[in-house]
């Protein structure tokens, strides 16, 4: 099996995350690839991960009927690439970046 990758998608449960895995799979009459997601339950014994930030799961022993996953911070180079909302080419300053009167 892979490693799999996934954003965390729920982080209420003590030592629990559920982490969304998307893949890429051929539809069986079109032949186009389409986005398939699924959910795992996966262990967090430090309760580090929050809503939003992507992890890899690792399989382990079951630690619960639903749990056989362990979550792993993602490496750097792993990590999916956020797109900036505006260029810095094309010089305009963001609101933020706007002198306050």
């Amino acid at each position: 099996m892979k490693n799999l990758q996934g954003r965390v998608v729920c982080a209420t449960s003590n030592k629990t995350v559920a982490v969304e895995v998307v893949r890429l799979a051929p539809h069986p009459k079109y032949k186009r690839r389409v986005r398939k997601k699924k959910k795992y339950q996966a262990h967090d014994p430090d309760n580090q991960f929050k809503v939003g930030d992507f992890v890899q799961l690792e399989k382990s022993r079951p630690i619960s009927k639903t749990k056989t996953f362990i979550a792993l911070p993602i490496t750097a180079k792993n990590a999916p690439k956020l797109v900036e909302a505006v260029p810095a080419g094309l010089g305009l300053p963001l609101e933020s970046q706007q002198p306050q009167d």
